[in-house]
């Protein structure tokens, strides 16, 4: 039996930091608290930290069909040593995971590879809301539908309303979006190059500008509230839309939430 007994290391833990002992058996912990004693390997842990494993709830692991980029071994590997110990996976990959059949390929894969705790997304597209709500009844397995609400890569883009209507008013599981308005992009888009400038990476954020994520991520939150779905939108990347929700509700109450990525924390367009 395997035992460690971590010594005076800040626990931090249920929104606290304490300075305790952590007894580890077996690779779980079995006790947190305050002159811990024990006959197995001890670590001095005075002055360093001690968090829970984090949840990354998107990630793009590449596999199938982009292995040559990644795959859920290694990306997983990476997450571990990060100290993320879950994740949640998107389906554009190749091809994109738009049926229960191609989403437990994944699950297959991460079964046998992964050294993280897994979950994946099931893709939509205009064409397969029926498939993407039979997840419906794999609700413990299958941690949300997907929905790009602006292109990205792979064939995911579902701007029609009727599909759009459909998942929101029938999904019993979390929808998380990317939200941008592709109507937008694609006029943005299109004025840019009537000018004849070579585009560049300083132009994303006049092509997917903020009246593109925030007319998105409004309409997204109007069907989350008309169908009373639960609804996650990632990646929030505009102060404008921050205007569109609420901490008025207890965290646990929430049918609407959303995040950033740490990046967005740090730089601008100006950047």
């Amino acid at each position: 039996m395997q035992i460690y007994l971590i010594k005076n290391i800040q626990v931090v833990n249920e929104g606290e930091i304490k300075t305790e002992d952590v007894l580890i058996k077996n690779g779980r912990i079995e006790k947190i608290g305050s002159g811990l004693n024990s006959q197995g390997i001890e670590i001095d842990g005075e002055g360093k930290f001690l968090l829970p494993g984090a949840i990354d709830d998107q990630v793009h692991f590449r596999e199938p069909g982009l292995t040559h980029k990644a795959t859920i071994y290694t990306e997983a590997k990476a997450a571990v040593a990060g100290g993320v110990t879950s994740f949640m996976e998107m389906p554009n990959t190749v091809p994109p995971a738009f049926t229960l059949d191609l989403l437990e390929q994944k699950y297959e894969i991460a079964r046998n590879n992964s050294l993280a705790n897994y979950s994946f997304y099931i893709g939509t597209s205009n064409e397969n809301a029926e498939q993407a709500l039979k997840v419906n009844d794999h609700k413990k397995d299958i941690c949300g539908i997907k929905i790009f609400m602006g292109s990205s890569t792979g064939n995911l883009l579902v701007d029609n309303p009727l599909t759009l209507e459909k998942v929101f008013s029938e999904s019993e599981v979390l929808i998380a979006t990317h939200c941008e308005n592709e109507k937008i992009i694609r006029d943005n888009l299109a004025r840019l190059k009537t000018e004849k400038k070579e585009l560049t990476a300083a132009d994303h954020p006049i092509i997917r500008n903020e009246e593109a994520c925030f007319e998105s991520s409004f309409y997204a939150i109007q069907l989350a509230k008309k169908y009373n779905s639960r609804l996650h939108i990632l990646h929030i990347s505009t102060e404008k839309e921050l205007q569109l929700f609420t901490n008025m509700l207890p965290l646990k109450e929430k049918r609407i939430t959303a995040e950033v990525c740490v990046h967005h924390l740090h730089f601008t367009s100006d950047d």
